[in-house]
Order: C-alpha cells, then sequence, then structure tokens
C-alpha cells in the first residue's frame, strides 16, 4: 500500500438520492491486520468489485444506523457470501448501533435462509470492540435514536467516521488529533436539514479538534456544491468522490 500501513477508500459519498455517480454511504478500511466496511450502503458490492477487492477478505463490518442507504447493502453482501464462488472460513464481526443484531434477525424472518451465508457471524453492539489490529470505540450521535460514530484506532493512528449528525461540540473529543476524519456533510449552508451537517460545521468541528485531514462526505445534489479554494483553514481537506483512497 504504497508504503504506508493502512488504507482508505470511499466507496460510497453520496446517499439515497442518486446523482454525480455517487453511490449510498459505504468506506473501505485496509489495514496491515485487517479489512473492514464502514457502513454498507446500496451499491456497496458493486463499489468493491471496482475497487478490486474480494469481499471474502472482510474482517468485520460497522453499521451506523438503520437507514437503508447506511444498511441495506448488508443484505446483498451476505447472500453474495453465500455463492459457492467464495469459501469463508474466518468469522464476520458485524458492530454497530444498539440492538443491531435484532434488528438484521427482522430481515431474515422475511428471507431466511438466502441470508444466512454459512459462516460464523458475531454480532457486537458494544461500545468497544477489538477486531485484528483495530479498536473500535462507538459514539452516539444527533441523527436517529440509534445513530452512533466511530472512533478507529489502530498503528498509534486515529480515524474518525461520524456517519450522518448534526453539529456537536461532544464529539471533539472523540475527534482529537486524528489522522482521518470523515464527516457528515448532507446538509448546504443555504438548506439546512435536521440531522445532518454542512460543509462549515464539519470545517469548524475538524479546526476545533485538531484533525489533520479532513474528508467531506455522504452529499445531497446541493450539499457538494462549494468551492474548496476559497475554505481558509490550516486543515488539510477533501470532497470525497467514489472509489478515491486515502493513505495513512
Amino acid at each position: 500500500m504504497k508504503g504506508k500501513s493502512i488504507k482508505f477508500t470511499i466507496l460510497g459519498s453520496g446517499s439515497a438520492v442518486p446523482f454525480e455517480n455517487r453511490a449510498s454511504a459505504s468506506y473501505l478500511l485496509e489495514t496491515y491486520g485487517g479489512k473492514f466496511l464502514l457502513d454498507c450502503g446500496f451499491e456497496c458490492v458493486g463499489r468493491l468489485s471496482a475497487a478490486g477487492f474480494d469481499p471474502d477478505e472482510l474482517n468485520g463490518i460497522f453499521i451506523s444506523h438503520k437507514h437503508p442507504d447506511h444498511f441495506m447493502g448488508l443484505i446483498h453482501l451476505l447472500f453474495a457470501l453465500k455463492s459457492p464462488f467464495y469459501n469463508r472460513e474466518i468469522p464476520l464481526y458485524i458492530a454497530g448501533f444498539k440492538g443491531i443484531e435484532e434488528y438484521f434477525n427482522s430481515f431474515k424472518k422475511i428471507l431466511g435462509k438466502w441470508v444466512e451465508p454459512g459462516f460464523d457471524v458475531r454480532f457486537s453492539d458494544k461500545d468497544e470492540l477489538d477486531i485484528a489490529d483495530c479498536n473500535f470505540q462507538l459514539f452516539p450521535t444527533i441523527h436517529s435514536e440509534e445513530s452512533t460514530g466511530v472512533c478507529i484506532i489502530v498503528d498509534d493512528k486515529k480515524i474518525v467516521y461520524t456517519s450522518d449528525t448534526e453539529y456537536s461540540d461532544s464529539y471533539i473529543d472523540y475527534l482529537r488529533n486524528a489522522e482521518l476524519a470523515v464527516v457528515d456533510c448532507a446538509a448546504s449552508t443555504e438548506l439546512p436539514v435536521e440531522g445532518h451537517m454542512n460543509y462549515r460545521e464539519g470545517l469548524d468541528m475538524a479546526g476545533k479538534a485538531g484533525v489533520k485531514r479532513l474528508v467531506f462526505s455522504h452529499f445531497y445534489p446541493n450539499s457538494a456544491d462549494f468551492d474548496l479554494n476559497r475554505l481558509d483553514t490550516d486543515v488539510e481537506f477533501y470532497k470525497a468522490r467514489d472509489l478515491m483512497s486515502l493513505y495513512l
């Protein structure tokens, strides 16, 4: 990985509204010891293929909340892994919001054996979990009743994914000195959206926390329409696009 131990790929930088060929929320974290999905939106399996990644190599999946543009790709993924083209032998950890296993089981009641891939799937809604070489620390967010963000520690580096949320200073401690923060940008400055941030709020939060690299993501059509060249800040920042990778 270009001499780096961590690769972070945006699989889906959009939301439930299609535009600019942006898939819904999905991100791939590859470390020296593990490979993880952060959210699993509608087009996730296809985006994994486009990135040249074998889903059979996944160690874990984090799901931030129940909304379909963050969760429904999990159904497709488990159905795909049931295929004889894969021969998975290691457990797959699925971590996330409180009650995630019960929520998944509600889909299993409808779909039955088609989402039972025949290997060890382990659910967790604990606030903290270690998988491979990563420590996952979950924190509540202001979006839905169950929504959660995640702070990941690997190789003494911190990666934070807020998923969908309104602005809150309560996130600053989680974001403090993060190597990389991926933040919600589904609202625009002209059109506030309940449960979401705009780019100015994300930049303000990252600046207060001393974030080293900031990625704006989870765009709706109007929220992506801002000029990066006009932002005056010491934070290194990016506007996410699908299949873009960052190396840490």
